[in-house]
């Protein structure tokens, strides 16, 4: 009761075999090249978000040693403001 398989079938099943594995090895090397570039724009965001911390506590320390307190937060807290409304605006002439 043994099957004897003719060479046609060893030779797709080894092509299948080999696509298969061709397609493992490009997907796990994607998925490396998409991690790496994911961790680099992190890094990047992550720098941006601490030097516009800075940057924010400095011109607010200069306003507030130039007009006062009240005057430093209400003209950095209005530039953060009319910074999201023109970001708001962008995207959506983007989405048209």
């Amino acid at each position: 009761m043994s099957e004897e398989r003719g060479s046609g079938d060893s030779l797709l099943g080894g092509l299948v075999r080999a696509a298969v594995a061709y397609g493992t090895v490009a997907a796990a090397n994607a998925g490396r090249r998409m991690a790496a570039a994911l961790m680099g724009y992190l890094l990047a965001a992550v720098l941006f978000l601490v030097s516009l911390g800075f940057l924010t506590m400095s011109a607010h320390r200069a306003l507030a040693d130039g007009l006062g307190e009240i005057y430093a937060s209400l003209i950095v807290g209005c530039f953060y403001l009319f910074a999201g409304l023109v970001l708001a605006l962008v995207l959506q002439l983007k989405r048209r």
